[in-house]
């Protein structure tokens, strides 16, 4: 059937449509208050002037509004956690599973089907960290941009170690470490490139949520963790991620698509609920 769902964001909006030509994805401005007016564009400037879903799927921001079924749109609310941890166990990880939706800050849910998801703490540092922050220290609020400055720059310029503060490792915890992020620069030796700027903000964002998951696997004995959002598609985000001293990048997924996976998940749920196979 051609259906379709909008995950609505604080920095962007996600659309999916599907039908018999297959799966189209867009992400635009983000829509704060958002409307069945809003819908409907979004709808056509993804899926084209012909393309009419059977309804749509809506979740994340205030899109609870936007439940009651129009007369030419039908509309269904998704609640945002059943629609992160079902757009996370698209990949196939073990559950229970930890799972990270960075987005303008950084949220967490706790995937345990047979249950319901639970909603964790999540952190305010996110999506909206880094593009802030770099406008302020490097001028720019380019992802592109931010990305390629940072896979030139070293986070170790700005940052201190656990090694650098007590020469070593501390148990477990590695000597490359990050011990103090932007620490380095109250010494001496710190560097203020904007390459190296811009490769320690990207270590602030992927270090937190790591360790918020890392944190949440212990106390909830999650068997993984998934990390989404657009975050993700910053250039050399992921590497971040992969080069944290231990990471098993068995344990630790992100999936393709991982900007979508939360508007994906609206979908899923939506169609179960029609008793459809999602796609």
């Amino acid at each position: 059937m051609p259906c379709a769902a909008i995950d609505f964001g604080g920095s962007v909006t996600d659309v999916v449509v599907r039908d018999a030509a297959g799966e189209r994805l867009a992400s635009r401005a983000a829509v704060s208050g958002p409307s069945t007016t809003d819908i409907a564009r979004l709808l056509t400037e993804t899926g084209g002037e012909g393309f009419v879903p059977e309804f749509v799927a809506v979740t994340g921001g205030r899109s609870a509004s936007l439940h009651a079924p129009e007369a030419d749109l039908p509309v269904e609310a998704v609640d945002e956690s059943r629609a992160v941890a079902a757009g996370a166990l698209r990949c196939g990880v073990a559950d229970p599973a930890i799972v990270v939706s960075l987005g303008t800050g950084t949220g967490m849910v706790l995937a345990r089907p047979p249950d319901e998801p639970l909603r964790l703490l999540g952190s305010g540092i996110g999506g909206g960290t880094l593009i802030g922050l770099s406008r302020l220290l490097l001028g720019t609020e380019d992802v592109a941009e931010i990305g390629g400055l940072a896979q030139r720059g070293d986070a170790s310029r700005c940052d201190l170690t656990v090694g650098d503060i007590v020469g070593g490792a501390i148990g477990p915890i590695g000597a490359s470490a990050t011990a103090a992020h932007f620490g380095r620069l109250t010494r001496a030796d710190g560097s203020s490139r904007p390459e190296d700027v811009a490769a320690a903000l990207v270590g602030l964002i992927g270090q937190n949520a790591l360790r918020l998951a890392i944190d949440a696997v212990v106390l909830h004995g999650a068997r993984s963790i998934v990390l989404l959002g657009h975050v993700l598609d910053v250039p050399g985000f992921r590497e971040v991620i992969r080069a944290t001293p231990g990471l098993d990048t068995d344990f630790v997924r992100m999936p393709a698509d991982a900007g979508f996976a939360v508007a994906r998940g609206a979908l899923d749920v939506a169609l179960a609920r029609r008793g459809e196979v999602a796609g």
